[in-house]
């Protein structure tokens, strides 16, 4: 489990990064968690630029470990690559600036189905019970 910084005794920090919300002070996680060759898993709820992860991911590589992928609940994919027009962040060039480009980005649901509008069929009636 890595948290923020002061949460964890006996832990390693990463950097400071930035997210869409702002700067953030690094993650930690406890030394002994991970192992040299250990391969490792990244789990969060969402990635949009990509700063938790890649804090993440220097941090299982600090202490010897290969993170084979980061699955993420949601995927803002408008951040993956925007046009510099947008004046969005790019987490592909993140990526690229911190050499992650190797771990690749799995995500449940992205905002294109989370912008979709349900519709019922013309008529219906809920009639309180589950089918």
């Amino acid at each position: 489990m890595m948290r923020k910084k002061g949460k964890m005794p006996n832990s390693i920090q990463s950097d400071a990064y930035k997210t869409e919300y702002g700067n953030r002070q690094g993650l930690t996680v406890q030394r002994d968690k991970i192992s040299k060759g250990d391969r490792v898993l990244i789990i969060d709820d969402l990635v949009a630029t990509g700063g938790t992860l890649s804090s993440a991911i220097s941090l299982v590589k600090m202490l010897g470990g290969d993170v084979v992928e980061c699955a993420c609940v949601v995927e803002l994919k408008m951040f993956i690559d925007p046009s510099v027009e947008s004046g969005l962040p790019s987490r592909t060039k993140l990526f690229q600036d911190m050499e992650h480009t190797d771990v690749p980005i799995w995500g449940l649901i992205s905002e294109d189905v989370l912008t979709n509008e349900a519709k019922l069929p013309d008529g219906y009636v809920d009639d309180g019970e589950e089918h």
